[in-house]
């Protein structure tokens, strides 16, 4: 009997931090992907050099960003994953520029040919005081099929900042964990369409009537696309 394919997550860390409190929350949940016998990889933004999005158009007519810097890599190397956690700290209710702008170089490509539908996520945030759910949860949308969010708040009236590893929910370690083991789960034994999958599929609708209605008539405007369209349809 073949043995089983290793399943490969990656920890997207969009915080400035590499061992600040977003990645201490995040670390918990790759630890319950290690737990469910995941490979687990950490890819840090700030490692990486991410230019601003350019607004050019040149993805849609060539199917490939211009700008000459980390993105292709970043991004190739997500495509690999089976599995994507996706944090941020909030900043002023959003993700952080970091992760803002490695969104802003996907966004057309992810609007027109929907670079992520394969890979399972989970959205985690960390925030003072500040939600933390709604830009957990945007995070993990952008790369593939949500399955779960947690957050958490790192500051209080009466004790201000503090750090997450030191002070933090009793069970909050276990929920972090619980949800990387449910992440690996997901990607080993689809379950039955979760909302999330069926607001991807109506995305998906909604994306070939746009390639019809839009892309097919301008063929030269949106070659790029045409052709990974065809290549996305053939891989699949």
């Amino acid at each position: 009997m073949a043995d089983a394919p290793v399943i490969h997550v990656i920890g997207l860390n969009g915080s400035p931090h590499r061992h600040g409190n977003t990645a201490t929350l995040m670390n918990w949940v790759l630890e319950g992907c290690a737990r469910a016998g995941a490979e687990v990889d950490w890819l840090h933004l700030v490692d990486y050099r991410i230019q601003y999005c350019m607004g050019c158009f040149t993805c849609l007519r060539e199917g490939a960003c211009p700008i000459q810097d980390d993105f292709v890599a970043v991004r190739d190397h997500l495509l690999d994953a089976d599995g994507i956690v996706a944090g941020s700290p909030v900043y002023e209710g959003q993700p952080t520029a970091q992760l803002k702008t490695l969104l802003d170089r996907l966004t057309l490509l992810n609007l027109y040919v929907g670079t992520f539908t394969r890979q399972a996520t989970v959205g985690v945030a960390t925030s003072g005081l500040a939600p933390t759910r709604a830009t957990a949860k945007a995070a993990a949308l952008q790369f593939g099929r949500c399955c779960g969010t947690i957050g958490a708040k790192t500051a209080s009236l009466a004790h201000g900042y503090r750090s997450l590893a030191e002070a933090h929910p009793p069970r909050l370690p276990h929920r972090a964990r619980a949800l990387g083991e449910q992440l690996v789960a997901r990607i080993n034994h689809p379950q039955a369409l979760s909302t999330a999958d069926l607001n991807r599929l109506w995305i998906g609708v909604l994306r070939r009537l746009l390639k019809r209605v839009v892309v097919d008539r301008h063929p030269n405007q949106f070659a790029g696309v045409i052709r990974l369209w065809r290549k996305k349809e053939r891989r699949e």
